[in-house]
């Protein structure tokens, strides 16, 4: 488990994304949260997901909850180019309170996945060395990021 510095709008009940992304543009109180798990979809799982929340799922069960009156514990739901969604159970087994995030902290992690897309999604007649040169100059003045293209290019 984890405590991390993201506040997130819960919808109770949400029928489907619309409902949660509609709510989370309200003025209704953010909950801090404690992520308990971390749940990596494909697009077309969370797609299914997200338009079908108060289905019944086993990786739900049993989960979620506060700890006290202004922490949640939470699953974070991922996948490619889509929303990351916070679920909070709350022991059942569908998304009883699910949201998202109000202020996202930029993380190593963020930056890490989204240079291995730019990587993955370069046009076919780009070679990767070149790709990887472009990038250096594009953020050459942020150290931890050239720093973490490095180690990326180390795995490639």
């Amino acid at each position: 488990m984890t405590t991390e510095a993201i506040k997130v709008r819960f919808t109770c009940k949400p029928a489907d994304l619309d409902c949660v992304l509609s709510h989370g543009a309200s003025s209704a109180p953010a909950d801090e949260i404690e992520i308990e798990l971390r749940k990596e979809l494909t697009e077309t799982e969370y797609d299914e997901f997200a338009s079908t929340m108060l289905e019944d799922r086993d990786w739900l069960a049993g989960r979620g909850g506060h700890l006290n009156h202004h922490t949640r514990r939470v699953i974070e739901v991922t996948a490619p180019h889509r929303t990351t969604l916070f679920v909070d159970p709350s022991g059942y087994r569908y998304g009883r309170y699910v949201g998202v995030a109000i202020e996202a902290p930029s993380t190593i992690n963020d930056q890490a996945s989204a240079i291995r897309w730019l990587l993955h999604h370069r046009q076919p007649d780009i070679s990767i060395e070149q790709a990887l040169r472009t990038l250096r100059l594009a953020i050459s003045g942020d150290r931890v990021a050239v720093k973490l293209l490095d180690q990326i290019a180390a795995e490639v």
